[in-house]
């Protein structure tokens, strides 16, 4: 059995595993890496200099971010430029904590975010993990290649990390483990939530420095605004005319923002439950050579809209945000028409005929999508102020029809909003 076992890992390490550079790491055992400023009994922000030196203060950024190259730490009163070769490492008031390592493949240093430290060390940079188990600092890697299967090409999937955990681990709590590594994806999570599990079965010390970092975080959002309806995309007869009186509506909305992603922090999403008010008239002519028909129509629409946004931020702080986004979502309308009147005019006889007759048709369109562009602001330490400009059109939204003469418009939308975040 134990020769099968050896084989196998013979195999795997030949076969699955690409080529990866070593090196031993320095875990700076020697220096305390904990985040409590003892002057002040709170958790501080910190470098730790090349002569071992360890100083209390605030590094200067917009966000908590995964990826430094080089810092701004203010101490003191003064503020220093620290590039990784300066430093032994930083942390953050959050946990965070980096070092200053050469990667595998690399020759100069670079600020990698230590995840998990103890007798096995995760790490991250970029996106890549990386391991070290004391005897040498490698690489996690996996990856998918086409190959032919029964004459037809497949995505296979490979994971040579998968040989790095199993070769690292030891003991009974390593053979209870290796149903789960089997089966593990590559992603930092379920990689970092291993390793924990494993030092507790151990009884081992260990730190998981990104768990006062939340995954994401979650706040309420609520706003009034101002849409501005249009005619758009018109599909019509020379001699045709249509358009509304008044342009103007209320909504409403109430939703949650995701947002602050601790991988990818420059991303957050909208969702939200909207109501929308829009009453206007609509006035329609069409002139013929014998003819010329004018028609009025009072429309009354009410809307429940649930938009769902990705939003990207282009410039974001710690006090404010400039993002831009897109939306789509659903629209469940219900519209009442009223006081539809018609008038024909004839040019010979000068002849004027004038009856009721409802001319609005609203089509199903139950499906809305769009852009966005925002901006908000901190008004106290839990509260932020945002304002929104959307843009969105409905296609082929509405039809007017003037005897068997018919028009059909898009509805573009232009939207304000005000909103506050909690």
């Amino acid at each position: 059995m134990l020769k099968k076992i050896t084989l196998l890992a013979l195999f795997g390490w030949i076969f699955y595993s690409p080529p990866q550079a070593f090196s031993q790491s320095n875990r700076h055992g020697d220096i305390n890496w904990t985040d409590l400023d003892p002057t002040s009994g709170r958790e501080s922000d910190f470098v730790v200099l090349n002569s071992g030196e360890k100083l209390f203060g605030k590094i200067l950024r917009n966000f908590d971010k995964t990826f430094y190259s080089e810092i701004r730490f203010q101490s003191a009163g003064a503020v220093k430029h620290y590039l990784p070769a300066d430093l032994k490492g930083f942390g953050l008031d959050n946990g965070q904590l980096f070092f200053s390592r050469q990667l595998p493949g690399q020759t100069g240093l670079s600020f990698v975010q230590i995840l998990v430290s103890g007798t096995l060390e995760l790490s991250e940079y970029r996106g890549s993990l990386f391991f070290d188990d004391g005897k040498s600092y490698r690489k996690l890697d996996a990856y998918q290649r086409d190959i032919e299967r029964n004459g037809q090409t497949v995505r296979k999937q490979y994971k040579p990390f998968i040989f790095i955990l199993k070769t690292a681990l030891n003991g009974d709590c390593a053979v209870m483990l290796y149903p789960r590594v089997d089966r593990l994806n590559y992603h930092q999570d379920q990689i970092v939530r291993l390793l924990e599990d494993y030092y507790v079965c151990q009884g081992s010390e260990y730190t998981v420095h990104v768990e006062r970092v939340p995954m994401l975080q979650l706040s309420p959002t609520a706003g009034i605004g101002m849409p501005y309806y249009s005619l758009g995309n018109p599909q019509k007869d020379e001699g045709r005319n249509d358009q509304l009186v008044n342009n103007s509506g209320f909504q409403g909305f109430a939703g949650l923002r995701i947002h602050d992603f601790r991988i990818i922090p420059r991303l957050s999403m909208d969702l939200r439950l909207g109501y929308s008010i829009f009453n206007t008239t609509v006035i329609s002519s069409y002139e013929a050579p014998q003819f010329l028909w004018t028609a009025s129509e009072d429309v009354r629409e009410t809307a429940f809209y649930v938009p769902v946004s990705l939003n990207y931020s282009v410039v974001k702080n710690q006090q404010s945000d400039l993002y831009v986004g897109v939306f789509a979502g659903l629209w469940a309308k219900q519209v009442t028409l009223s006081n539809g009147i018609v008038d024909e005019r004839v040019f010979g006889s000068g002849e004027t005929l004038i009856w009721e007759e409802a001319i609005t048709t609203v089509t199903d369109s139950n499906f809305i999508s769009g852009v966005k562009v925002g901006y908000g602001f901190s008004l106290t330490e839990m509260v932020r102020l945002f304002g929104e400009l959307e843009v969105s059109s409905q296609k082929e939204y509405y039809q007017f029809s003037l005897f068997a003469n018919d028009s059909e418009y898009a509805r573009d939308r232009f939207s304000f909003q005000i909103g506050l975040e909690f």
